[in-house]
């Protein structure tokens, strides 16, 4: 059991109250870590109910690093039990149903979510607060757009921008304390936006997380915290206005390539039955904003070489980061590359190049070279194995439906998720047969 409490009277220096997560069966304890000051001098509080959904999902946040999965039989799907203070009760009571099940699809985990009534303020403003030097205004666009520092959310926040030129956009970043790249990654991409569309782009970073930090690094639940986030900033504009999550459709659909892989190796942090799950919920609370993702239905590939602004793009793809694993440097042959070179997101963005003929980035592991041992039994090539073993497989269309029922697509999009899967697969096949080694091509038949 985690036993959510706010405190009556203590705060944080970012005008947040002291709030502790307390693990009954440990006894072990963690604070919350939100940027609430950066929150409210941006976007104020727009209601009580979307102020609620930023506070839980940084709960569910900090509660997903917080209980390790190592101590449970299987070794990933833990049993969560959790009581949560809110302050519009009875709306969040009337979802408890459809959040646990929304919650355990993301994360791969049993959740069961307490309400009870939050009687303390959680903003908590510094009483002797000195002017700012700089003054920081309030947010207004018409249209949020969530930005990670990878190509993704590059792509869908330049789409939107070329084809409504009127427009203004917020780009919404999130970034954890305790992890270092995505504050500076999300920076830089910012600043080749900024030169190109200095008067219609505004950015706002919060951080959230957790202190001390915990033990858990699989972030399953980082997404809902990142929607939160901008949920929380576009209902600070108005009711209606929309939030982007850009997210190519081969990660978000994120296939399972082997029958090991449908649990532990299946991330949904944009799985389109995962979105359409929260958009209910929301929507059952009052919260109206609509959650969209522009790039659902194309492959990496489609995403790049489609994007609007080539220029824009072509400037920015060395700044930009996709890798899953960039801490885990140790076993890499080239240590200052920005990605791995072999995890599943590395894969897609390197197919993705090499079909605008840009495939000329350094990695920590080449793939397509003998720098790869695939003999090897290795956690860190299981990645890159494991989509060797799908394109040898050479999946007939019937049997791409099946593993994407089983993953959790819905019947009525099975076809164009179905066709999708085929072009994202021929996009790495292409790859691997101009440039990987004769043993990784035959591997997968090629020759």
């Amino acid at each position: 059991m985690i036993n959510v409490t706010v405190s009556p009277a203590e705060k944080t220096k970012l005008e947040l109250a002291k709030v502790s997560l307390q693990n009954t069966d440990t006894q072990e304890v963690s604070n919350l870590d939100l940027d609430f000051k950066t929150l409210f001098q941006r976007c104020g509080i727009p209601n009580d109910t979307v102020l609620d959904f930023l506070f839980m999902a940084t709960v569910f946040y900090a509660t997903d690093k917080f209980v390790g999965r190592k101590s449970v039989e299987d070794k990933w799907t833990r049993n969560i039990k959790i009581k949560i203070p809110v302050y519009e009760l009875l709306k969040w009571q009337t979802v408890k149903g459809n959040l646990d099940k929304c919650m355990s699809f993301l994360t791969g985990d049993i959740w069961d979510i307490e309400f009870y009534q939050n009687t303390s303020s959680l903003h908590r403003p510094n009483e002797r607060r000195r002017s700012p030097r700089r003054v920081l205004s309030r947010v207004q666009a018409d249209l949020v757009c969530l930005f990670s520092g990878g190509l993704d959310s590059l792509v869908g926040a330049v789409d939107w921008l070329e084809s409504n030129p009127q427009g203004d956009i917020l780009l919404v970043g999130h970034y954890d304390g305790q992890v270092s790249g995505p504050k500076t990654d999300q920076s830089n991409l910012f600043q080749h936006l900024q030169q190109h569309y200095a008067s219609r782009i505004d950015s706002l970073q919060v951080r959230a997380g957790q202190s001390p930090s915990g033990k858990e690094t699989t972030f399953r639940s980082r997404s809902i915290l990142f929607l939160a986030i901008g949920i929380y900033a576009a209902a600070s504009i108005g009711e209606d206005v929309p939030l982007l999550i850009p997210e190519n459709g081969t990660i978000a659909l994120n296939i399972p390539l082997t029958p090991s892989r449908r649990g532990s190796c299946s991330t949904r942090t944009a799985h389109p039955s995962y979105l359409r799950m929260l958009s209910h919920i929301l929507q059952g609370v009052g919260i109206t904003n609509p959650i969209l993702n522009p790039l659902g239905m194309k492959t990496k590939g489609e995403a790049i070489s489609q994007c609007r602004n080539q220029q824009v793009l072509q400037n920015a793809i060395p700044d930009s980061v996709s890798c899953g694993k960039s801490g885990h440097k140790s076993s890499w042959i080239r240590r200052d590359a920005k990605g791995c070179g072999r995890c599943v997101p590395c894969i897609f963005r390197r197919a993705s190049l090499h079909v605008i003929d840009a495939d000329n980035e350094n990695y920590g592991i080449d793939i397509c070279s003998d720098e790869i041992d695939l003999s090897s039994n290795k956690v860190s090539i299981s990645d890159f194995r494991a989509v060797l073993a799908f394109l040898g497989h050479n999946y007939n269309v019937e049997e791409i439906k099946r593993l994407l029922l089983s993953s959790g697509v819905s019947i009525e999009e099975i076809d164009e998720y179905s066709n999708l899967v085929i072009r994202a697969m021929a996009e790495v096949k292409e790859l691997v047969s101009d440039k990987g080694t004769t043993g990784i091509n035959q591997l997968i038949g090629l020759t």
